[in-house]
C-alpha cells in the first residue's frame, strides 16, 4: 500500500452556493448589442434566487395568487385591471434590483413602464437562470 500524503480539502458548503448578486448587461431593444445611454452601457445589479429579496418577492406573488383563488372560490373574483397586471408583473424585478447603472430611473419607474417591458423581460429571464449567479 502506498502511503502518499494527499491533502483533503475540508468540505465547505459555501463553495457551492450561488452569489448574492450578479450584473445584467442590458441589451438594446433590437437585441443586437448593449443598451447605451450617453455612450455608457446600462447594467442592472440583481439579487439571486437564493436571497431574501427574491424569496420575499416570490412569497408576495404567491400570496396575491392565493387571494385571487380564494376570492374566486367564494364567488367574489378580484377584477384584474391593466394596472394590477403591471403591478403584479413588476414585483420580482423591483424587489431584486439592487442598482441600476447609467439609466437614471428608479426600479419602480423602470419595471412599471409597459413600454420598457423589453428590459423587464431581460431581467426576468436573467433572474430565472441560476447559472447567472
Amino acid at each position: 500500500m502506498d502511503n502518499q500524503n494527499t491533502a483533503v480539502t475540508p468540505f465547505n458548503i459555501a463553495d457551492f452556493e450561488a452569489k448574492d448578486t450578479a450584473w445584467l448587461d442590458v441589451q438594446n431593444i433590437k437585441d443586437d448589442g448593449p443598451l447605451l445611454v450617453n455612450g455608457g452601457a446600462v447594467r442592472i445589479e440583481l439579487s439571486s434566487p437564493g436571497t431574501r429579496e427574491y424569496l420575499g418577492a416570490q412569497h408576495a406573488i404567491a400570496t396575491a395568487e392565493q387571494a385571487k383563488t380564494f376570492a374566486a372560490l367564494r364567488n367574489k373574483p378580484i377584477k384584474e385591471t391593466v394596472e394590477t397586471r403591471i403591478k403584479d408583473g413588476s414585483i420580482k424585478p423591483i424587489a431584486c434590483t439592487r442598482t441600476i447603472e447609467n439609466f437614471p430611473v428608479s426600479a419602480q419607474e423602470l419595471f412599471t413602464n409597459p413600454k420598457l417591458g423589453w428590459i423587464t423581460a431581460q431581467v426576468n429571464t436573467f433572474l430565472s437562470d441560476w447559472s447567472n449567479f
